[in-house]
């Protein structure tokens, strides 16, 4: 499950250099920045705690780091 949120947040940062339109350029690393936030904000969160605590702490960390990620320069 780890492996895979990384796996995602690093593919979907590596298209953005596969599109030539400025916009969409900005609007995939905007994505990037969420979802890879998302994916360690989970990461760290699933640290934390245990049974539906630990289930509850990776979905906060989770939505947390989505919430940082939108704060790049990209999604600005």
């Amino acid at each position: 499950m780890k492996h895979g949120l990384i796996f995602l947040a690093l593919a979907t940062v590596a298209i953005a250099g596969c599109t030539s339109n400025p916009q969409t350029n900005e609007e995939i690393k905007c994505a990037g920045g969420v979802l890879g936030g998302a994916a360690i904000g989970g990461l760290i969160g699933n640290q934390i705690g245990g049974g539906t605590g630990k289930q509850l702490a990776t979905a906060a960390g989770a939505g947390l780091g989505a919430a940082a990620g939108t704060q790049t320069a990209a999604c600005q």
